[in-house]
């Protein structure tokens, strides 16, 4: 075995245990504003994916039906509006913490009132549908849930960015009876 060899294979092993060596922290913590929202190209099924979601009772289901910064920012570029990155990311941040907010509120008002949201169906959806004067759509939510005879609603605003819709704001429960 020449140098060259010798060499080659001393290179090459302590590649492999450089590689080895690489440490990763325990429990480390992901980037916040690095998650992926669920795109919905129907409202319907945006409607059916945040029924099934609202049971978990975790402020955490809230994120995907927000749209990320990086969908903010191609929406914003589509517009020609001026946004710089700390704005889109203020925006976006205000949207989730809103409606973490609301979601918040509705927990409150669920295990005060001993309601259980697994236990309740959904009986009917209304939609009803607006734009304002720039041409954006959105659209007032409404389901209806019952358990025996205590009827309940809970109404968001549904917003439609580039063809997707998203929750948007006012995330309200309501007991009806």
């Amino acid at each position: 075995m020449d140098y060259r060899q010798f060499f080659l294979v001393i290179f090459l092993q302590s590649c492999v245990i450089v590689n080895a060596q690489l440490y990763v922290l325990k429990g480390q913590r992901q980037d916040s504003s690095a998650f992926n929202c669920i795109l919905h190209k129907e409202l319907p099924a945006l409607c059916d994916t945040f029924y099934k979601a609202i049971p978990q009772m975790n402020l955490e289901i809230i994120k995907p039906f927000v749209p990320d910064v990086k969908f903010l920012k191609g929406t914003f570029d589509t517009m020609d509006i001026q946004f710089r990155n700390d704005q889109v990311i203020f925006k976006q941040q205000m949207i989730l913490l809103s409606l973490q907010r609301d979601y918040r509120k509705i927990l409150k008002t669920t295990n005060k009132l001993k309601i259980n949201f697994k236990k309740l169906a959904r009986t009917d959806l209304n939609f009803d549908h607006g734009s304002d004067e720039d041409g954006n759509q959105y659209c007032y939510v409404t389901q209806y849930y019952q358990r025996r005879k205590h009827k309940y609603t809970l109404s968001f605003i549904a917003i439609m960015l580039n063809g997707y819709w998203f929750v948007g704001d006012e995330l309200k429960f309501n007991v009806l009876e």
